[in-house]
């Protein structure tokens, strides 16, 4: 073959050519004027390699032929019961409990080691780590915990003579939707800023509070509308006397409305319906009407027995008429405890601070609790260190329906568990009785080796390199975690610092010299830290929702990730005929065997020595102009370019798409 119809077919110059072959390790002379037609097809063989090499390190090339076999991705199934811990999902689905935990707190779970999550819950999260689940079938489910801690607060509370029980505060539990407003609710009713307190105003415990109306205490108990939240919902109904369901009148009535529903008629709890959001424009309390008439609860104003309030928490309107009903359901319903017994209550919240050690949140149900108490709490056991109101003020007593913060515990009580005071002795004995490896003040951290391998494989995938600080060691612990799963082969996060506290100018000189970027978790950046950071044009972000520091991160990976070259196949077929072969273009003639071929789609010619891949110009059908030739067809197609192509040649037709990847 002549080289320069050699370097036609591989749209080079010649002396370009002559110089490539030289590099590619081919003994041809600069003078050489022809080459052996073997060495030729080896020429266009590794030429043609060395072109898709080249488009494979700027693309991630997907290829989707016709006909191929549909990848079949292996799931792992994991059993789960109704009711768990976070502990025993990680061991259930054999993952580190930090794993399990970081994928609760992105979904705004704000759960530790130790926290009962019921069966969706663990669904979910066990989902969006590669499992399929099943209900498992157990004794130990959901409905007989609830039975069991119901029948153990029933026992601790029998006994008390009529003459001893007086009157208490109800205790009241908001229910509804996401972002129906029920924080907001609460926000007005106590004249505070709770909903502006909660991270991204989303809650992500349950909140308990106490507010006076008409001169009277009552206790409010705030409970997630998120859908995975199913089981703090579950338990913020079983605590209250009173439901307020909140319904959005613009959003009228919503998944997370009927289960709130459904568990106030479970727990047979008397509620009423809080209208909210009428303020707006769209708001309809008509059809929100309907559609609870349509659930067998029919208003009050349409003849039924539902109360319903129209109210806007915005705007603060309609509030009064709402504890006018809430108090007049108490006073039906006549609540009292008595005060001047042992206390008796439950386990709404638990956590383990870095400065204050395990954390527990309760609600009074009977007696009164008295700083220098002991109590347990299921395995978990102390004496009364301090306590703290819904504000955070220090107190010394707390009398029923009261919901306070109690520091002392010696470990970390399950939610949901019934607490009581006894004797220091009886506390003692059954602190004796918890497992050592119960015994832990803080999540573990998971320490990964690092080979030298790791460190070479590292240097050639481009990665963002992270300096964290956050607010805990859990915050820390979670986060980690999250960052985990943002690596992909292509482009990895590498935390090379972490720390706790404020962001300082150590922080930022080591930025520097790492070439990485600085995020805080709830935490902030002091102002030399922000000064320095300016003049060394560093990145700094700091965040109090974990969905926005996780967002940048992905944003930053976005950044180093090659895009996708996605290569469709729509068509097979076959070289009948060549017309023409110019310097601009070539025109061939095919059979179409498999699929279709239209204009502006890609032809690959399938051969040992030639081949090639060309932008088909046109399709045509003798000489008319043709959008598509279908299977069994027979055209002709204009290629661009001198197509080296032959008879009896097998070809491919596909289309090109260019796609920015981005990370899940």
């Amino acid at each position: 073959m002549n080289i320069t119809e050699l370097a036609r077919r591989l749209k080079v110059p010649t002396p370009q050519l002559r110089e490539e072959l030289q590099r590619l390790g081919f003994d041809i002379g600069f003078r050489a004027i022809k080459i052996d037609d073997r060495v030729a097809a080896k020429v266009i063989k590794l030429w043609t390699a060395k072109k898709e090499q080249k488009v494979n390190s700027s693309y991630v090339v997907v290829e989707k032929k016709i006909g191929a076999a549909p990848v079949v991705t292996k799931t792992k199934t994991a059993s789960l019961p109704a009711i768990l811990t976070t502990r025993e999902l990680a061991d259930i689905l054999k993952l580190p409990v930090t794993t399990v935990i970081g994928e609760l707190f992105k979904n705004g779970v704000m759960a530790s080691i130790n926290e009962r999550i019921d069966f969706e819950t663990a669904s979910i999260i066990a989902q969006d780590l590669g499992f399929t689940t099943l209900a498992q079938e157990t004794s130990k489910d959901l409905a007989a915990a609830e039975a069991g801690q119901a029948k153990d607060l029933g026992e601790l509370l029998q006994g008390d003579s009529v003459a001893d029980l007086k009157p208490r505060p109800p205790v009241v539990v908001v229910m509804g939707h996401v972002d129906h407003g029920k924080t907001k609710l609460l926000d007005a009713i106590r004249e505070t800023n709770v909903a502006e307190g909660e991270s991204g105003a989303i809650t992500q415990h349950i909140g308990a509070y106490q507010a006076i109306a008409k001169d009277r205490l009552i206790t409010f108990l705030d409970t997630p509308g998120h859908e995975a939240f199913a089981a703090m919902r579950s338990r913020g109904g079983r605590l209250a006397d009173v439901a307020i369901i909140v319904i959005a009148a613009d959003d009228g009535v919503q998944p997370q409305t009927i289960e709130a529903l459904e568990i106030a008629q479970r727990e047979k709890l008397p509620f009423l319906i809080a209208i909210n959001k009428v303020d707006k424009a769209d708001a309809d309390i008509e059809k929100l009407k309907k559609q609870l008439a349509e659930l067998n609860l029919l208003p009050e104003d349409w003849g039924g027995k539902t109360i319903c309030v129209p109210i806007s928490a915005k705007q603060r309107t309609g509030l009064d008429t709402l504890l006018e009903m809430v108090l007049l359901l108490a006073d039906l319903e006549k609540f009292t405890a008595n005060p001047n017994r042992l206390a008796v209550g439950t386990i709404i919240e638990a956590h383990i601070d870095k400065g204050e050690g395990p954390v527990a949140t309760a609600l009074v149900q009977a007696g009164t609790l008295r700083r220098g108490d002991s109590i347990i709490a299921g395995r978990a056991g102390g004496k009364v260190r301090a306590m703290k109101n819904f504000s955070g003020k220090d107190i010394i007593e707390a009398k029923p329906s009261t919901p306070v913060k109690i520091l002392g515990l010696k470990l970390e009580p399950v939610v949901g568990d019934i607490f009581k005071v006894v004797s220091e002795k009886e506390a003692r004995q059954s602190l004796k009785k918890t497992p050592n490896y119960h015994r832990q003040s803080a999540l573990p951290t998971v320490v990964v080796s690092k080979t030298d391998d790791d460190d070479k494989k590292k240097d050639d995938i481009p990665g963002v390199h992270l300096i964290l600080k956050t607010d805990v060691l859990g915050s820390r612990e979670a986060i980690l975690s999250s960052m985990e799963k943002l690596s992909t082969p292509d482009a990895r996060v590498e935390v090379v610092k972490v720390g706790l506290g404020n962001i300082t100018e150590t922080d930022i000189a080591q930025a520097e010299g790492l070439n990485a970027l600085v995020m805080g978790f709830q935490v902030s950046a002091t102002p030399p830290a922000k000064s320095l950071a300016n003049e060394k044009n560093i990145f700094v972000g700091t965040y109090t929702v974990i969905y926005d520091l996780l967002d940048e991160v992905k944003k930053q990976l976005n950044v180093l990730l090659k895009p996708e070259l996605i290569r469709t196949q729509i068509g097979q077929g076959k070289v009948l005929a060549i017309f023409r072969r110019g310097k601009k273009d070539t025109i061939i003639g095919v059979k179409i065997n498999v699929g279709s071929v239209k204009p502006g789609t890609k032809c690959k010619i399938i051969a040992a020595a030639a081949g090639g891949e060309y932008l088909v110009e046109e399709v045509r059908l003798g000489k008319e102009q043709v959008n598509e030739v279908a299977q069994g067809g027979e055209c002709g197609l204009k290629l661009k370019g001198q197509a080296a192509v032959d008879i009896g040649q097998p070809i491919e037709i596909y289309h090109e798409e260019i796609r920015q990847r981005r990370v899940s």
